[in-house]
């Protein structure tokens, strides 16, 4: 009697910490990425901050995290706190076409935002790179052509979802189960599902978190090494102000990287088996948070390393001018 009653405790256990988990830190990580991704995009976009190529990049990554925190985060959150799916949509329509619908834009744009997170962040490092050792010169126009086509080469590459997935049975539980949900019908679409389960998350394990990783390692080791240099050539102040930029930057690859790899390199390695045991969930969950927790940090990152961005946000809720600010506080260090 205690053998067949304890599984089932344990796995209630472990079902209620995943959802108490959920429930208390989603809303405070989706808080934290709308209010601070807001902010840091008014800052960025500022008349002062906008000048800077790397200001750019970065204000399209606020955009772009929003997006990534809630059609993911936010998805799960409402699942796990009023069994509410916003992919399915299944509390509002029962026609399986329109489930259908919403299944295919959801997951859609939800990889979308998730893969044009990483390039974003390899760009800019790329492009500080040139910038700092002067071998590219990089216009607004130029800088609006780059962030355009990447968006449409991203969304090009992810339009598979547009048209394998759908509103159908669940290809992880038994079919007397009769559990539907938005995933790839195997019995229609063989060989894209195989494709789908086998190769696809390493695929993107390589080409959206182990390239990335290797690229802005390489190129945050060069804009130092490059930093380092000009700044016994050139002005104090020119070189501060290109170490300022860069610290920021620099930053913020080094937490992408550190917050991103474990999720990915776990989802794309944890065996079909292994994701259906309730050990998987509760670790899922725990690298899942720490993952969107990436995406919400930037404000705070920002603030801590770059004193001007610091300026610029204080000049914006003061409502004043950074320049006057700036002759202010010259004035107070000459007194």
């Amino acid at each position: 009697m205690n053998v067949t009653t304890f599984p089932s405790q344990d796995f209630y256990y472990h079902f209620e910490l995943i959802q108490t988990i959920s429930i208390i830190f989603s809303p405070l990580i989706l808080t934290l990425c709308a209010v601070g991704n807001f902010l840091s995009y008014l800052v960025l976009i500022s008349r002062h901050l906008r000048k800077q190529p790397t200001a750019c990049y970065l204000a399209v990554l606020c955009v772009i995290e929003i997006g990534t925190c809630f059609t993911g985060l936010l998805r799960q959150f409402l699942i796990d706190a009023f069994k509410i799916d916003i992919r399915t949509m299944e509390h509002l329509t029962i026609n399986p076409y329109f489930r259908t619908i919403f299944c295919r834009t959801h997951i859609y744009l939800t990889y979308v935002f998730l893969r044009l997170s990483p390039i974003i962040v390899v760009v800019v490092t790329i492009q500080r790179y040139l910038y700092v050792s002067k071998k590219f010169p990089c216009m607004q126009q130029k800088i609006c052509f780059q962030i355009f086509f990447i968006i449409i080469c991203v969304c090009a590459c992810e339009s598979h979802f547009l048209v394998y997935y759908e509103y159908t049975l669940s290809d992880t539980r038994p079919k007397y189960e009769q559990k539907m949900e938005c995933t790839v019908n195997k019995e229609n679409y063989p060989k894209y599902y195989q494709f789908r389960s086998q190769y696809y998350g390493k695929i993107s394990l390589g080409l959206f978190t182990l390239l990335p990783l290797i690229l802005m390692i390489i190129f945050n080791g060069l804009i130092i090494q490059t930093i380092h240099r000009s700044a016994k050539r050139s002005k104090q102040k020119n070189a501060s102000k290109k170490r300022i930029i860069t610290r920021m930057l620099l930053t913020v690859s080094l937490f992408f990287t550190i917050l991103t790899s474990p999720a990915s390199i776990y989802i794309a390695l944890a065996s079909p088996t292994y994701q259906l045991s309730r050990y998987y969930f509760l670790q899922w969950t725990l690298l899942r948070l720490l993952f969107y927790l990436c995406h919400s940090v930037n404000f705070l990152l920002y603030c801590v390393s770059g004193s001007i961005f610091r300026q610029e946000f204080l000049a914006i809720i003061l409502c004043q001018s950074s320049s006057s600010h700036q002759k202010r506080r010259q004035i107070r260090q000459g007194q």
